[in-house]
């Protein structure tokens, strides 16, 4: 029974299309999730590796302005300078703080906040007497090697945030291409269909009594 074959073999097939549409479905999520995925990791590179980089370049160019301070006369210019290099610090670590800290960085920039506040203390002693002193050359010198320690884990970081949007990339591609497959077997189920269809179509009726 032509019929019941017809129904069997269209309901196979629908089936399998049904399958090669729902892997499209589920592959295209995949895709928006890699996306999303490689958007963080840029967005990261830039806020929590480049940004902070650049506090740290900041900080270091501050430390050393203080410094110079220091080895300077006394005078009403010098405090109010070595005041707003203060909140200059200050405000690069509040800067800081709101970006992604590993493990690792929180140990050295805890460190680093301890050194700053030593300096600072220092300096308000200094600035009260109204006579500079080299006292905070060694927290300086500590805040320094902090500074330091972070820079190369903003390199580290980077890095690896980089591998992994490389990564991310390389399932992207690899997704395209089987995306691109999938539509072809869709494409060839539906003519399949449409073949079978035609075939399977009953023969004109032609009336005996004309042959």
């Amino acid at each position: 029974m032509k019929w019941t074959y017809s129904i069997r073999q269209k309901m196979t097939a629908a089936g399998i299309l049904a399958a090669v549409m729902g892997l499209v479905l589920i592959n295209n999520l995949s895709e928006r999730r890699n996306f999303q995925q490689l958007e963080d990791s840029i967005a990261s590179i830039y806020q929590d590796r480049l940004l902070v980089e650049s506090y740290i370049f900041k900080l270091y160019d501050n430390l050393q302005r203080h410094d110079e301070l220091l080895d300077a006369q006394a005078s009403a210019q010098t405090i109010q300078e070595i005041k707003t290099l203060a909140a200059e610090r200050n405000a690069l670590i509040a800067l800081y703080e709101e970006t992604y800290i590993t493990e690792e960085e929180a140990k050295h920039f805890d460190a680093l906040k301890k050194s700053l506040s030593e300096i600072e203390i220092l300096d308000e002693s200094t600035l009260a007497n109204n006579k500079f002193s080299t006292q905070s050359a060694q927290p300086t010198k500590s805040a320094i090697t902090h500074l330091s320690a972070l820079s190369q884990i903003q390199t580290t970081e980077g890095a690896s945030l980089m591998d992994r949007s490389e990564r991310i990339i390389g399932g992207s591609i690899s997704n395209s291409q089987l995306e691109m497959v999938l539509v072809i077997c869709l494409a060839i189920i539906v003519q399949a269909l449409v073949f079978s269809s035609k075939s399977l179509k009953a023969a004109p009726y032609q009336d005996p009594s004309l042959n």
